[in-house]
């Protein structure tokens, strides 16, 4: 499908989507279609905060998203950064062609690019009582129109009011909030699943399984998958 097409369609059809994965699948499905091989959807945190609990969906690069957050990137990424002020979407080859870029923040892309990620673009959201997040594809290199960059403008808009509305977030969202794939593989450990079984179950590998558990319990506070199961009964995430 042509992507404006599948970008206008997104916009055309997400009110009709009931679940958080199913937002997640079509906007990972809409990536594709550009080229992108992840995304992020993700609230603004506050200076000196972690991204951790900000990330309302993800996909594609759990390894990514993992030593991005182990090294804490969000505090110095340059694209986050010029997310908090722009206005429109912008490439992150823009940002990183910038000669005042920080050593680190030269270094944050120069990781990127050795998980795979050349390049992506970011989608800043603005809301209703200063909330502020991002809606980032990533992936090979990019090429985008200006008019497919203003489609995906609205696409990161309609996805961040449909997942607001179904989850009821606002910018006091909890800390410990899981993304939808952290839950569910949260759920089917406390039925007794294996990591291995749960990789079958949802068509991932056994790895990414353990990293979104391992995602779960740090949310949570938890010293280890059973502590994290016995949290999210606690808190009300399993029932």
């Amino acid at each position: 499908m042509n992507p404006l097409t599948a970008a206008l369609e997104f916009v055309d059809s997400i009110n009709n989507e009931e679940t958080a994965d199913g937002v997640a699948r079509r906007i990972a499905d809409l990536g594709q279609t550009f080229g992108f091989t992840s995304f992020m959807l993700a609230a603004i945190p506050e200076q000196g905060a972690s991204l951790d609990g900000s990330i309302v969906l993800s996909g594609g690069n759990p390894e990514w998203q993992q030593r991005y957050l182990d090294r804490d990137y969000v505090q110095h990424d340059p694209i986050v950064a010029t997310a908090r002020t722009a206005s429109r979407p912008f490439l992150w080859s823009s940002i990183a062609r910038d000669r005042s870029l920080s050593t680190i923040g030269q270094q944050i892309f120069a990781d990127a690019r050795n998980h795979g990620i050349i390049d992506g673009v970011c989608v800043p959201i603005h809301g209703q009582q200063s909330y502020q997040g991002m809606l980032i594809f990533a992936g090979p290199e990019v090429h985008l129109t200006e008019r497919e960059i203003s489609v995906l403008h609205l696409v990161g808009i309609y996805a961040s009011n449909k997942m607001r509305e179904l989850t009821g977030s606002t910018a006091n969202r909890p800390r410990h909030r899981l993304t939808p794939r952290e839950l569910e593989c949260l759920k089917w450990s406390a039925a007794g699943k294996t990591s291995w079984e749960i990789s079958q179950i949802l068509n991932i590998s056994q790895h990414t399984a353990d990293w979104y558990l391992a995602s779960a319990a740090r949310k949570l506070h938890a010293a280890n998958r059973t502590h994290a199961v016995a949290e999210g009964f606690r808190l009300g995430l399993i029932r």
